[in-house]
C-alpha cells in the first residue's frame, strides 16, 4: 500500500501569529535575523536586537502581502518577524522535513492570493493542505517519516534554494481544488 494523504487546516497543526514589528524604527541593530514578506534571502531584511519574547525558532513564515502572498519560508534558527508575515509554530513537534513539506504545499497555492488579494490571518488559518499520514485509532496523524521519505533526496537542495527538485517529489494533487 502506497503513502496515504489526509487534509488538514493550518489551525489544526500550527499556532498562527502575526509578526511583532511594524517598523524597523522599533528595533536597534543586533544579531537576530528579522523576517519580512520579501522573497530574497529567505525573507531576511536585516539583523536586529529582537527581545527573546519576540523570537521564534523551528517555524515557518507565510507572507500576508507583497509580490506573492502565501509565500512560505522555513526557519530552523531563532528569528524575529515583521507584521507582514504570519509565523506558524507547530502545535505538536514536527521534523524539518514535515515543515519543508508544509511550506512546499503552501507555496504551490500562492496563485490563490495573486492579483492584489492579501492572505490575512483568518484566511490562512482555514487553508487546507494535504499531508502524508498514518492512521492511529481511526484518526489521521501527519506522518513525519512519510514526509522525510518524500523529501529525502531533495532536502539538501531545498536548503540551497532548488525548488524544482521538490516539485518532482510532491504528489500531483489538483491544486485548484485544495
Amino acid at each position: 500500500m502506497g503513502q496515504q494523504y489526509g487534509a488538514f487546516e493550518i489551525k489544526a497543526l500550527f499556532t498562527v501569529q502575526s509578526g511583532d514589528f511594524h517598523s524597523l524604527d522599533e528595533l536597534d541593530v543586533g544579531d537576530v535575523p528579522l523576517i519580512s514578506c520579501g522573497d530574497l534571502n529567505n525573507g531576511l531584511i536585516g539583523y536586529f536586537d529582537v527581545p527573546a519574547a519576540n523570537q521564534y525558532s523551528h517555524a515557518i513564515t507565510v507572507a500576508y502581502n507583497g509580490s506573492w502572498p502565501l509565500t512560505t519560508k522555513f526557519h530552523p534558527y531563532s528569528f524575529g518577524a515583521k507584521d507582514d508575515v504570519a509565523v506558524l509554530t507547530p502545535i505538536e513537534p514536527m521534523s524539518d522535513a514535515m515543515l519543508l513539506y508544509v511550506g512546499a504545499m503552501l507555496n504551490r497555492m500562492v496563485w490563490r492570493y495573486s492579483y492584489g488579494r492579501k492572505c490575512f490571518k483568518a484566511k490562512l488559518q482555514n487553508v487546507e493542505i494535504r499531508l502524508p499520514i498514518f492512521r492511529k485509532n481511526g484518526i489521521d496523524i501527519p506522518d513525519d517519516r512519510g514526509a522525510s521519505k518524500l523529501l529525502a533526496s531533495a532536502l539538501e537542495s531545498v536548503r540551497l534554494g532548488a525548488k524544482e527538485s521538490v516539485d518532482k517529489l510532491l504528489p500531483q494533487f489538483d491544486v485548484r481544488h485544495n
